[in-house]
């Protein structure tokens, strides 16, 4: 007898009838045994993922980073965070070569502002990311949190979100209290310029101007006594590469974003920054407007009352002013442990506020776009940017906060005397390029604009070389 061959489904039906009735039952033909049907295993577990994160080593970060690493293997156990520290002059090249090589050696990397142009096509689009992993967006995220200049520098790049904010950074003001709360200077100084010598606190309205830093500057320099050898008004860093971008910036920038800024330039665009026009020419040039030979003379001006500020880099410029023999820093709000640990001769002595024009630098978390894990690096890079460990690793490694809810907290204000600069120094403030042409910039205005500070070329002419040759880089760049 030939056996009959009988589906899952006629089997349940059949089954369905005997359970109908008994007469049926005793009726019913015997059903024809088959091999039972092979049951789908379930798929294996994934393999347990490691996100790999390159991160610079300074300033706290790769502490912080390292910090969140420890708390995201605990929460997404069995997978796993790595975090390797790289050094600042070595962090970008390592993305470059990573990027262009297809070795795909870290799923997320810290970005420096100022490098987005460079690597933001290597990049992952978070918002894609979002979209594919609907899941995994922590609801009480709150990109609004993030400062507007945060955001549309640290984190976009052509309308697109490739990062998101981790490390804050403006210039700062560092000052001595010690000198600006004296009776007696404040007296003579009130004397000679007509106005009260003070600094803006927090909760002033008042913003500190250009000629009162100069007129503060010119004070300390020459005109009181207040210490026994050399005295300086200021520290100005204006060596050949960054930090010439950087300060010039701050002295342009204070026109570039007023009324009349505004007027002759346009709106500032986030990608281009302050040194040019809303569409995209050299604003600085003379040609277009006088606003960048003022700026270019004021710096000068300011510079005099500085220990050569073509002489000062990053490191060097904080050293005058904790040694004792100047009133006044520009500098990164990340020299403040240092101006104020315990070793420095200066450490019951110093206090901030903000430059009349801040200028912004910082760094974004950001995702390389051939990770085989962007659902697991997203998931890091959120950890490591949501609004509590924000708070959390700012209390424990003093790291500048990219968030309003921290820096406006006043508990952590009362402790962190500091963090209160933080906020309105990003209300309005400069920005560079974020061009992938910007270390072209930089040498640039090295081998031009620094000619000034000897003397080799007058302000204007040097304002007017600078713009032909950054357009001529931008032309050969294929961006003008």
């Amino acid at each position: 007898m030939k056996k009959s061959k009988i589906t899952r489904r006629d089997f349940l039906k059949g089954a369905g009838i005997l359970t109908g009735g008994a007469v049926l039952a005793s009726c019913a033909p015997k059903l024809a045994t088959t091999e039972p049907a092979a049951v789908t295993a379930p798929p294996a577990a994934a393999e347990p993922v490691t996100i790999r994160v390159g991160i610079m080593s300074a300033h706290g970060m790769s502490d912080s980073a390292e910090e969140i690493a420890r708390i995201y293997n605990e929460k997404f156990a069995p997978n796993k965070a790595e975090v390797t520290a790289i050094g600042f002059e070595t962090l970008l090249d390592k993305m470059l070569q990573d990027f262009t090589t297809g070795a795909n050696s870290f799923d997320v990397y810290s970005v420096g502002y100022h490098w987005i142009g460079t690597v933001a096509n290597y990049l992952a689009d978070l918002d894609e990311i979002r979209k594919q992993y609907p899941d995994i967006v922590d609801p009480n995220y709150d990109q609004a949190d993030f400062p507007k200049i945060l955001w549309d520098t640290y984190a976009t790049w052509q309308g697109k979100n490739i990062g998101l904010p981790f490390v804050d950074g403006t210039l700062t003001l560092f000052y001595r209290s010690d000198l600006f709360e004296n009776a007696d200077y404040q007296a003579q100084f009130k004397a000679k310029y007509g106005y009260d010598l003070k600094m803006p606190q927090d909760g002033d309205t008042w913003k500190l101007t250009s000629s009162q830093l100069k007129d503060y500057a010119e004070f300390f320099m020459s005109g009181v006594k207040w210490r026994d050898g050399e005295q300086y008004g200021i520290c100005l860093p204006a060596k050949v590469g960054d930090p010439l971008l950087s300060t010039f910036c701050t002295m342009f920038g204070d026109l570039r974003r007023s009324p009349d800024g505004i007027k002759a330039f346009g709106e500032v665009d986030a990608d281009w920054g302050d040194y040019f026009t809303q569409d995209h020419k050299v604003a600085f040039d003379p040609a277009i407007s006088d606003l960048g030979l003022k700026a270019l003379n004021y710096y000068l001006e300011l510079g005099k009352f500085s220990p050569n500020p073509a002489d000062l880099d990053w490191i060097t410029s904080s050293e005058p002013f904790r040694a004792g023999i100047s009133a006044m820093f520009a500098g990164w709000g990340g020299y403040w442990p240092s101006l104020t640990g315990p070793d420095s001769p200066i450490k019951d002595k110093v206090k901030v506020t903000m430059l009349p024009m801040p200028h912004l630098g910082g760094w974004n978390v950001a995702i390389n776009k051939d990770t085989k894990h962007p659902r697991e690096a997203y998931q890091y890079i959120q950890l490591l940017t949501n609004k509590e460990n924000c708070k959390m690793l700012y209390e424990k490694f003093t790291e500048t906060p990219t968030r309003l809810s921290t820096m406006t907290d006043e508990n952590l204000k009362a402790k962190y005397l500091d963090l209160w600069v933080m906020a309105p120094s990003l209300e309005l403030c400069s920005t560079r390029p974020k061009l992938s042409v910007l270390p072209q910039f930089e040498q640039s205005m090295g081998n031009i604009l620094g000619k000034v500070w000897t003397g080799e070329l007058q302000p204007e002419e040097a304002l007017r070389q600078q713009a032909e040759d950054w357009t001529n880089i931008l032309k050969d760049a294929g961006i003008a």
